[in-house]
């Protein structure tokens, strides 16, 4: 039993140690690495059709404010060459008259109406949205983002490209000072994108398309028949299929959108809750996919294991946490005289939070805001938090996958035998 358990946490010390070696890669390229991309120079330049995919679910707070924002857009929409599909999904409130006004009052704005369906999330609200755009290059804005005027010019640049399948921008909180946690929220974007994406892009790994302030090819969309309107993760999902089939995601540092993040930790938790579940939804469907591809070089292979790993990890930490204080309470481990112990023990506590910090200390810098780096002790509460968040979703996750998931997908292909129009927009 000892010896199982010394085995166990030099297995995870291994993973987190490997996952702080990436982190730490990450920062020195961004840090100290030359920065070019040859995708800015096409923006501009390079104006493909657009169509603007805006799913709404009781937004009338925010809908005329991204509406607003995509009429003044910067771009050209002479011939057809621009619009915005607003999708009211089974509003109870204003939502459906503020959609119906702009679309009366602009001709490139459409209005699409969602009631009554059998499938309620998100990415069946996309699909629906897919149906009416028609367009060469498919855009998805969230209905709480504020894009500027030349968001849509620099995203759609990389698709000049015809390897790229998919393109992602830079989320900004809007709302950063309102709250403690919403300044911690606004030093993880920093870190996640400043840092993390755009070492992902320039390093030719994998970077993320986030289901929001970016898109696809209508082309691939259609090869892909549209996103799985089951799962909780459909622009990770999507962002998979997409380097699968021998495609790419590209990355614009530059094309910064502003969005409200939550301001209280309960929001905050069932939002990471969902996110993790989801994503480990895509770790079983992906992982072995990624490990065996043909189109995959092997770092890409090793980065895009190791992403669709991230919400695995807290589950990880915590096992390594517990089994570290039953190892040195009551079994000491076969390695306990030498210092490495102490080192294999500290490394899964302290060395992988490190990591991250120094990411997000590095991306304040980058973007000249020296005086938020007094804000980084503040994240290491949220990051246990995270853990606990995290344990629960992935165990939630692995409950999801073995039985309601594969039940719930055996309903859908028979559904889809028997109508398959699908639902009624």
């Amino acid at each position: 039993m000892s010896l199982l358990v010394d085995i166990a946490i030099l297995v995870i010390v291994a993973i987190i140690f490997a996952y702080t070696l990436r982190h730490y890669r990450f920062y020195w390229d961004r840090a100290f690495a030359k920065q070019e991309d040859g995708s800015e120079s096409f923006a501009g330049a390079y104006l493909p059709s657009v169509s603007i995919v805006c799913p709404m679910k009781n937004e009338e707070r925010v809908a005329s404010r991204l509406l607003d924002c995509l009429v003044r857009m910067d771009y050209p929409k002479d011939n057809g060459r621009y619009e915005v599909i607003a999708i009211d999904d089974n509003s109870t409130d204003s939502t459906s008259e503020i959609v119906d006004r702009y679309a009366t009052q602009y001709t490139f704005i459409k209005a699409v109406h969602r009631s009554n369906s059998k499938i309620l999330s998100k990415p069946a609200a996309l699909n629906a949205g897919l149906t009416f755009a028609h367009k060469e290059i498919v855009l998805f804005f969230d209905a709480d983002y504020m894009p500027p005027r030349d968001c849509v010019k620099r995203l759609v640049a990389p698709f000049a490209d015809p390897l790229v399948a998919g393109v992602m921008g830079r989320v900004v909180p809007v709302n950063a000072p309102d709250t403690i946690l919403t300044r911690i929220l606004d030093l993880e974007r920093t870190g996640g994108y400043q840092v993390d994406q755009q070492a992902r892009h320039r390093l030719g790994l994998i970077p993320q398309f986030g289901g929001t302030v970016g898109g696809f090819r209508r082309t691939f969309l259609a090869s892909q028949n549209g996103f799985d309107a089951y799962h909780l993760a459909e622009d990770t999902d999507m962002t998979y299929k997409a380097y699968l089939s021998g495609r790419k995601i590209c990355y614009v540092n530059t094309a910064e959108c502003y969005e409200e993040v939550v301001s209280q930790p309960r929001p905050r938790g069932v939002q990471v809750r969902r996110w993790g579940i989801g994503h480990n939804l895509c770790m079983f469907d992906h992982a072995f996919k990624t490990i065996g591809s043909r189109f995959l070089p092997f770092w890409r292979k090793f980065d895009g294991t190791m992403l669709l790993g991230v919400y695995f990890m807290p589950f990880i930490q915590m096992a390594g946490w517990i089994l570290g204080i039953y190892s040195y309470l009551f079994q000491p481990p076969f390695y306990r005289d030498l210092l490495i112990a102490l080192f294999l023990t500290l490394s899964y506590n302290v060395v992988g939070n490190l990591a991250l910090f120094t990411e997000v200390g590095a991306s304040c810098c980058m973007d000249r805001r020296n005086r938020s780096i007094w804000l980084l002790p503040l994240m290491l509460p949220i990051t246990l938090y995270y853990v606990l968040i995290g344990t629960r979703a992935f165990i939630d996750s692995l409950i999801l996958h073995l039985t309601v998931r594969k039940r719930e997908r055996r309903k859908a292909e028979e559904a889809h035998e028997k109508h398959p129009g699908g639902e009624t927009k």
